[in-house]
């Protein structure tokens, strides 16, 4: 999911029983692992449906029976069937239904919050009865295990302990232990919890923790600490084996897993119990951390219990379970053990204890070996302190495998952890590049605004792009953000907007379709107030043939042809390739894009705010006006650009790359100007007054109108 904390360790990877203990993996938002314990009503519905699906031996299909048992729906079927067995199945799922109008009672959780209360009806004593009788009247084992069951679960929500002991402890060797067994189980521990025998409830949801792992989550949620003389009586009266599951319950209810650790492998050093929480504290030891490759950096969460980072007690705990090898799973206890040790800094240490995970390494377990190359490639990048050489390129095979993996992978997926490795250790290495003077390195591990504002640097991207020298350059090229075509793009607009149309040209086409997408509007047209966007154009422009179109007017004005026209056209055009203009496709690129100014990329924010060469050619238009009505217009387009620059004033971070500036106001200070028009802004236009695209402006533009009547 999309909050999944920073890690490169995998509990569903590094347990060969991971299912078993999912829900209980470390979380820091929920208490069960991506979530609550919201299962109670689903959690054994495809055992069921399995169970009666083999016992009716195939003669109902599996949808068949879940719709019937499940969802309430009677199957024609099922009734049609001659067979004996069918029919005992119909009679027992409707008897089941019976029961469950109680057990399911639906449960408002915000009741407790209001006056209104939930309130739970109870099985009555005669349905509870009538389910002990069928239960009596049953020959066949597998019927009887169910009714037994059902009597149970009936007894149990009539609120009736006496007479539910009575009949468990009458029918308990005849029970088979299987799931029904320990689910009957967790309702004699929910019923001695009630009484407050604690102890009791304690001993009897170990035993269902120990034997069935669906129920996991629901015997960790109902354990009860009394205080420490009734947890001692509880591990007296328990047997080895509960010992562990006891060790286990109250290491994850208090979040002390060392604890938990040191207590189960004392008793059962080949406990499947341990682990788990090995995972629990590496999780928990990563979370702690602001960065899992290179150097620690300060750590956060400081003052939070549950968050302190592993103690040293707890780190030797784990290297002594490692180097003994008596658990169930070496590898995972090297490995563990392999990664804590990087995590530390010792990086030669750490990799002497991977050699022994590989040699530990379960055979054919190819994500076990994707974790184990994962880890060792961490700490490969840990011992790099600084570019040195080609220190860093002779990791290049391993770096190029983990950057292939999907970097956007949730954990709870069950696959290795690959994003957290795939963002930090680009991070990490365009740090150490940029402090060693290799910009365009760091840029391309990572991207930046700042290196883009650097001298030379699109040439060098280029280059680079067009002709990678070596494999790690190659990588480079696969991880890189942008392509060749958003670079020349990028300088083609440079250029135009430095005036160097044949240059713009020129760039534009190594553009690709950059250079010849349709821009959806005409360039050339002018509008009173600024409209970003046009409805479609009667005349099809495309970068590439603007650029022609511009650089036939430069021509033209420089020979003195009609000059007027094609100044304000010009003007025009070099007006709605900006920001505050229509021609977006025109700009709109990987490289730049914002919905508004304080967003633009800092190394195109000038650039695209810009509109001096706009107002340069409505200058020219201005002088070569035939007449008032000429000049009005030529006039309004260039005050438009005044008045744009007039309100960037108050940008006074108008070129920085502070990594805050993508957001926010972006440095804009509103109250550094308050109204262009008074700041005799519109004097200018005043003069044509009498003008009928003065009086256009006025009316189509509130803006104007409301300051020129105060």
């Amino acid at each position: 999911m999309d909050t999944d904390q920073p890690s490169n360790f995998s509990p569903e990877v590094m347990l060969t029983d991971a299912a078993d203990y999912t829900p209980l993996f470390y979380d820091i938002d929920y208490p069960f692992y991506n979530s609550f314990d919201n299962k109670h009503p689903s959690r054994f519905n495809d055992e069921v449906t399995t169970d009666w699906h083999t016992y009716l031996g195939g003669k109902i299909t599996r949808e068949q029976i879940a719709t019937f048992m499940l969802e309430g729906k009677d199957q024609p079927a099922i009734a049609r069937s001659t067979d004996p067995r069918v029919a005992a199945f119909d009679r027992f799922v409707r008897l089941a239904r019976r029961v469950d109008e109680y057990a399911c009672t639906p449960i408002d959780p915000w009741a407790s919050y209001g006056d209104k209360k939930n309130t739970v009806p109870k099985v009555p004593a005669a349905l509870a009865s009538e389910v002990v009788k069928d239960y009596e009247a049953q020959t066949d084992a597998f019927m009887k295990n169910r009714y037994a069951f059902q009597a149970l679960k009936a007894l149990f929500y009539a609120g009736d302990r006496a007479a539910f002991e009575r009949f468990f402890t009458r029918v308990e060797k005849d029970i088979p232990r299987n799931t029904l067994y320990y689910r009957a189980l967790s309702y004699r521990a929910g019923l001695a919890c009630k009484a407050g025998e604690t102890r009791r409830a304690n001993l009897l949801y170990a035993e269902v923790f120990q034997h069935l792992p669906a129920m996991r989550p629901v015997a960790a949620f109902s354990f009860t600490l009394k205080d420490e003389a009734d947890w001692r009586e509880c591990l007296r009266e328990a047997t080895p084996e509960l010992r562990t599951a006891l060790w286990a319950l109250i290491g994850f209810r208090t979040h002390d897993d060392a604890r938990a650790l040191r207590e189960i492998y004392a008793i059962d050093p080949r406990s499947p119990h341990l682990g788990l929480f090995l995972t629990r504290i590496i999780n928990k030891k990563e979370e702690h951390r602001n960065n899992l490759i290179g150097p620690e950096k300060r750590p956060q969460y400081e003052a939070y219990p549950r968050n302190n980072p592993m103690t040293a007690d707890a780190a030797a705990l784990i290297k002594r379970i490692a180097s003994e090898e008596k658990t169930q799973n070496p590898f995972l206890w090297y490995a563990g053990a392999a990664y804590i040790t990087t995590l530390e800094g010792n990086t030669t240490a750490a990799s002497a204890l991977y050699d022994k995970a590989a040699r530990a390494l379960p055979a054919g377990n190819s994500e076990a070996a994707d974790q184990l190359r994962l880890l060792r490639l961490v700490n490969s990048l840990t011992a790099i302190k600084a570019i040195k050489g080609d220190n860093v390129e002779r990791l290049t095979d391993e770096l190029a495998w983990l950057y292939r993996h999907n970097p956007d992978q949730e954990y709870d997926k069950g696959h290795v952890r690959f994003k957290t490795a795939i963002s930090q250790s680009r991070t990490y290495l365009a740090q150490l590049y940029r402090r060693a003077g290799n910009g365009m390195y760091a840029e391309m591990l990572h991207h930046t605004s700042e290196f883009y504002t650097t001298p030379g640097a699109f040439d060098k991207l280029i280059a680079l792009l067009e002709k990678p020298r070596t494999p790690f350059e190659r990588m480079l090229v696969d991880l890189y953000v942008y392509s060749v075509e958003d670079l020349y793009h990028f300088k083609a607009m440079q250029a135009l907007f430095a005036d160097r149309l044949s240059e713009a040209e020129s760039l534009m086409t190594k553009a690709g379709e950059y250079g010849t997408r349709d821009l959806g509007v005409n360039p050339f047209n002018a509008y009173i107030p600024d409209r970003m966007i046009r409805s479609k154009s009667k005349a099809n422009y495309t970068a590439l043939s603007l650029l022609r179109k511009m650089q036939e007017g430069e021509a033209k004005i420089k020979r003195g042809e009609d000059v007027y026209n094609n100044a304000l056209l010009l003007g025009n055009a070099f007006y709605n390739i900006t920001y505050y203009g229509t021609a977006q496709p025109f700009w709109r690129s990987q490289l730049i894009g914002a919905d508004r100014p304080t967003v633009i990329p800092c190394y195109a924010r000038r650039m695209m705010l810009d509109c001096s060469l706009a107002k340069k050619y409505y200058r020219i238009a201005v002088d070569a006006a035939a007449n008032d009505e000429e000049r009005a217009k030529a006039v309004f387009l260039a005050i438009k650009c005044d008045r744009n620059a007039f309100y960037l004033a108050g940008f006074h971070k108008l070129t920085s790359c502070d990594a805050d500036q993508t957001s926010g106001d972006g440095g804009f200070d509103t109250d550094a100007n308050t109204n262009w028009i008074r700041g005799n802004g519109f004097s200018e236009f005043k003069r044509y007054a009498h003008t009928q695209y003065y009086k256009d402006v006025i009316r189509e533009c509130g803006y104007f109108r409301r300051n020129v009547s105060q």
